[in-house]
């Protein structure tokens, strides 16, 4: 009988085709940090070639402002543990990623370490987690390997940023924990035994679809919870407890202090603690010594409070108390929906605030027409669905990035995804009663082009290094290894518009493929375009560098140049433009 985690992997064609060996990291991003749209994300994050410098992929969260530095590795075979050395070679990792740019990197690696350097600088990474994923058995061996890593990396971040403190924690990523990952999607509480708390006092809430029992609780239980469980206590909620910033203004250090100086005011410092439960059972008697029996427990909101406790140590925990609400809910849709709107770790998305926009139940009811796409409309699945994800999908977020890049903002659509949905002026420059689905398929499936096309080379390159790319061949394949070059393209082709349509475009929003064409059938249309283009990347390669995308005028320059060289070759493009044109339509 198979591991499940393994099976679900083995049916992710879309990874294990395009992706190959580091398919398993892949899936490890997309179940830890709930990443909808994982070939996107893994355009920029994977930073293998042959001078990575042990660093297989460098992710950066802004949702959390979580950097992972990662290593992968795949056993063909079945092991007691994975390889030391592998575990090792992140300390070379750290060492290069944070140890700033420098020549001898390979491209991809360079690109990330820049970006790395400026979301530290710009105060977007709070927090660095170092990975070792692998397919085989956790280890205490390797547990230590990791731990010099993390040292390693504190070393570094101190040396160059003496000004800030940023947490860094080390996760083997082994069989074990991906089970747990994976069985916490569709199985929320992974903690099943049955836990007894003695509590003075009780009540119980009783709602349509759930029951609550709630209580004041010994913060000396919960600690004793966290040292048994770990972060299967958190299996709700895979990001599980981050480390706590050492600055007054952090809200997890004032919790320790709290803890260690004043636990008696612990309790009224504190919001509580909500948690699901399988079940629940208590004494007919409210008052004090009640002893509540608890079956299986997920903390859904207070990883922090518990990390902080189980940090804080001390028997002055003999004085401090929680007050914690067990939830019991047997209905999938309401427990994803209190997992949601109770998850302090998780929070809600900024798409989710447009979920009931009208122009979001618009495309959503445009979409339907379109064959072979699924649109969620800033709507997220429950936890069911991200475990069966459609092979259609067209996620949200890469949605928005799509239209921001081919309507000319790159450095929107790569750094700044939250704002189209959390600023009004930004959402409306996108999503707007001029965003048509039509017109949704005919971006995004030029941004799916490109990451083909990039995912090719990449396939060819590893097949026979650079010895078998022609040198137009490595050229595109170093620019496709700058962090966001794929956003940036889209643009400069977007820009192109009216050179593929040998005629004006007075507004790209009324560009499409038409009502019936899918975003497969769309990408053999832009196929041919994008290959005549290609070779023209270079002169995208300065917009590209790190942080430049967030220049607009370097990147307004950029694309400028680019559409000189594509108007200047169009003649003898000609026939792959009038073919691309006959399938192009432009709304009344």
């Amino acid at each position: 009988m198979g591991v499940p985690v393994v099976d679900a992997l083995s049916a992710r064609t879309d990874l294990t085709e395009r992706f190959g060996s580091n398919a398993l990291l892949l899936f490890a991003l997309e179940m830890r940090f709930g990443i909808e749209d994982i070939s996107t994300e893994a355009a920029n994050c994977l930073t293998d070639d042959t001078r990575d410098k042990k660093c297989d992929a460098l992710y950066i969260d802004r949702n959390t402002g979580t950097a992972v530095i990662a290593q992968g590795w795949l056993s063909a075979r079945e092991r007691d543990h994975a390889p030391l050395n592998k575990a090792s070679d992140l300390n070379t990792a750290v060492a290069w990623v944070i140890g700033g740019q420098h020549p001898s990197m390979g491209e991809s690696l360079m690109a990330a370490a820049g970006e790395l350097a400026d979301s530290l600088s710009r105060g977007e990474v709070e927090s660095i987690e170092i990975w070792y994923c692998h397919n085989v058995p956790e280890s205490e061996a390797v547990k230590i390997e990791l731990q010099k890593a993390a040292e390693s990396a504190r070393g570094h971040l101190a040396l160059r940023y003496p000004d800030l403190d940023i947490p860094v924690r080390h996760m083997e990523v082994g069989i074990g924990r991906l089970s747990d990952w994976y069985r916490s999607i569709r199985n929320p509480i992974l903690v099943s035994d049955e836990l007894p708390v003695t509590v003075d006092g009780w009540f119980e809430e009783v709602g349509t679809d759930w029951t609550a029992i709630c209580a004041s609780v010994p913060a000396l239980w919960l600690t004793e919870l966290y040292d048994r469980y770990g972060d299967k206590l958190y299996s709700a909620n895979v990001r599980g407890y981050m480390p706590s910033r050492r600055t007054a203004k952090n809200i997890n250090y004032n919790m320790e202090q709290t803890a260690r100086q004043r636990p008696g005011y612990f309790w009224a410092f504190n919001n509580g603690i909500t948690a699901l439960v399988n079940d629940y059972s208590a004494p007919k008697s409210h008052g004090p010594n009640a002893k509540l029996i608890l079956r299986g427990v997920a903390i859904v909101n207070g990883a922090q409070t518990t990390g902080a406790l189980s940090r804080s140590g001390g028997t002055n925990l003999r004085d401090a108390s929680v007050m914690m609400r067990f939830v019991r809910c047997d209905d999938a849709n309401i427990v994803d929906d209190i997992i949601r709107f109770n998850n302090s770790q998780n929070p809600i998305k900024p798409s989710d605030f447009r979920s009931t926009d009208r122009h979001q139940e618009r495309l959503r009811q445009e979409f339907l027409a379109i064959p072979d796409a699924t649109y969620l409309g800033a709507r997220r699945g429950g936890s069911q669905d991200r475990a069966r994800r459609p092979s259609n999908l067209l996620s949200s977020d890469t949605v928005a990035q799509a239209l921001a890049a081919f309507h000319g903002d790159p450095g929107t659509a790569y750094h700044e995804l939250r704002s189209i949905w959390e600023r009004d002026e930004v959402y409306a420059s996108f999503f707007s009663d001029f965003t048509s689905a039509p017109h949704i398929v005919y971006a995004y499936s030029l941004m799916v082009t490109l990451q083909d096309a990039k995912a090719s080379l990449v396939a060819k390159w590893r097949q026979h290094s650079d010895t078998g790319l022609t040198e137009d061949e490595r050229e595109v394949l170093s620019f496709f290894r700058l962090r966001g070059s794929s956003f940036l393209l889209v643009a400069a082709m977007g820009a192109c518009s009216e050179i593929h349509r040998a005629g004006p475009v007075p507004d790209r929003f009324k560009l499409s493929f038409g009502a019936t064409v899918s975003p497969s059938v769309a990408m053999e249309y832009w196929s041919p375009i994008v290959e005549v283009s290609l070779p023209f990347v270079n002169h995208l390669r300065e917009a590209a560098k790190s942080g430049n995308l967030r220049r607009r005028h370097v990147v307004d320059e950029a694309i400028n140049t680019f559409r000189s060289v594509v108007k200047s070759t169009s003649r003898a493009n000609e026939p792959v433009f009038a073919e691309f044109r006959s399938r192009v339509e432009i709304a009344a």
